[in-house]
């Protein structure tokens, strides 16, 4: 598990330091307002993707744990084929939908005349399918290394070529034919690497697998989709669908100082995220020796010390932040510091409320946090058609970090209720009293552990 943890955890550092690379040399090379047209480019293609395509790998996870050790067998690779089937519809059912609905969102969007054959050519990568069953088979197989490998070679090759278009001085054009290039090797790339790992452990004839029986695998391979993908959308909708409602209310040159403050807030999202892979299992070790108070000890700990490097890292950029952005992305982005010191803080306290989200799970209160997740992106969602046409793209940068507040206010309020749920059972009882799961909030918690 370290082995693996260590793997996740460099690679994500390094994505996140090769795409901050790439983002800075994008910006010299590209006007605030080309940057802004090819991030909405790029966001309308991406939303039509998460919301259409159904990602079966937690489903297959799940379903196919019990068989890994047996991947020849007809229930597993029958589970493997309707993944890839799913894959591969749901690409395609998104790029159709995203090339229909083109001429009714351009003018949201901003996609003038010239723009439009552009986005055309970038939805057109969508018909190839999303490796979303071959990551759930290298999760699957512990094969983070491979994982890895294809997260970073993909980072690796878009920052190469961002350097060369900006010596070369690219235009728009060219950023979105790398674009589109970077998007068929992030969809291609994951399936060369796993197709001798597939041959290996499940064998040759893979596509003439029956699919009889397999939507009844473990009591509903279709409500288990449904369900995770409902979540996911829910709890990654604010940084998903953002730049997509901001489209239609700020210019493309604005848009681009809030995506810039974006880029910094995911570096810090995406370094400190693993950090609940260590903390979560400490957690259910505490609940399952019923010790509630080392459990709040532990939790408060953990909220203390990402408190305080959060405060560190904010306080830093406040002082470094308008040379660096200056010298790192140009002088005309320094407009953006505001929006990226608020959206810093944002990140930092989603980061400590997945602590509290963590420890939510951890006493049997997982079903509560879809509902948190729905309530957090109300907030920052809603208020935006008020706002943002009179304040600008900071009062989007403000919602996030009231999202954030609200994330992190709520599930602590949740779980403290839970704590002393437990302690007042516990209490009319004279002994340690197990949290009360349902049947899918207690499966859930089942694979965590």
């Amino acid at each position: 598990m370290l082995g693996s943890l260590f793997v996740i955890l460099s690679s994500n550092a390094a994505i996140a330091i090769l795409t901050l690379g790439t983002f800075a040399l994008t910006s010299q090379a590209l006007s605030p307002a080309g940057l802004g047209l090819l991030v909405l480019i790029e966001a309308y293609g991406r939303m039509f993707d998460q919301v259409l395509r159904l990602e079966p790998s937690q489903a297959l996870i799940r379903m196919g744990m019990p068989h890994r050790d047996r991947a020849h067998e007809l229930s597993f690779r029958r589970l493997v084929k309707f993944g890839f089937l799913l894959d591969a519809g749901g690409s395609v059912l998104a790029a159709a939908a995203a090339l229909a609905c083109l001429p009714l969102l351009s003018g949201w969007f901003g996609f003038d005349a010239e723009v439009q054959p552009l986005v055309v050519l970038y939805c057109l990568t969508f018909v190839l399918p999303a490796p979303m069953t071959v990551t759930a088979l290298f999760r699957l197989f512990g094969r983070f290394g491979l994982y890895a490998r294809v997260t970073v070679l993909a980072s690796v090759f878009r920052l190469v070529m961002t350097g060369v278009l900006f010596v070369a001085g690219g235009d728009l054009t060219a950023f979105v034919l790398l674009l589109c290039a970077v998007s068929c090797i992030e969809r291609l790339l994951p399936v060369f690497y796993c197709w001798p790992l597939l041959r290996q452990r499940v064998g040759s004839g893979l596509l003439g697998t029956p699919l009889t029986g397999v939507t009844q695998e473990g009591g509903g391979l279709w409500q288990f989709i449904m369900a995770s993908n409902l979540n996911v959308l829910a709890r990654n909708s604010t940084r998903q669908f953002d730049i997509a409602a901001l489209g239609g209310f700020v210019s493309p040159a604005e848009l681009s100082f809030y995506v810039l403050a974006k880029r910094f807030a995911m570096l810090v999202i995406r370094l400190g995220s693993p950090v609940q892979l260590v903390l979560y299992p400490r957690m259910c070790e505490l609940m399952a020796r019923h010790d509630l108070g080392h459990l709040l000890r532990f939790v408060f700990a953990s909220v203390a010390m990402l408190l305080g490097l959060g405060l560190c890292g904010v306080g830093l950029v406040a002082l470094v932040g308008q040379p660096l952005v200056a010298f790192a992305f140009g002088p005309e982005y320094v407009a953006a510091l505001p929006n990226i010191l608020v959206q810093l803080a944002g990140a930092c306290l989603f980061l400590i409320g997945k602590i509290f989200g963590s420890a939510l799970q951890t006493v049997g209160r997982v079903g509560q946090l879809t509902a948190v997740s729905i309530i957090t992106a109300a907030v920052f969602f809603i208020p935006i058609p008020l706002v943002v046409p009179h304040y600008g793209v900071i009062a989007a940068s403000c919602l996030g970090l009231l999202s954030g507040f609200a994330f992190l206010g709520i599930c602590a309020l949740v779980f403290a209720r839970a704590v002393i749920a437990l302690r007042g059972g516990a209490a009319g009882t004279g002994r340690a009293v197990e949290p009360r799961l349902g049947e899918g909030e207690a499966f859930v918690e089942k694979q965590f552990s």
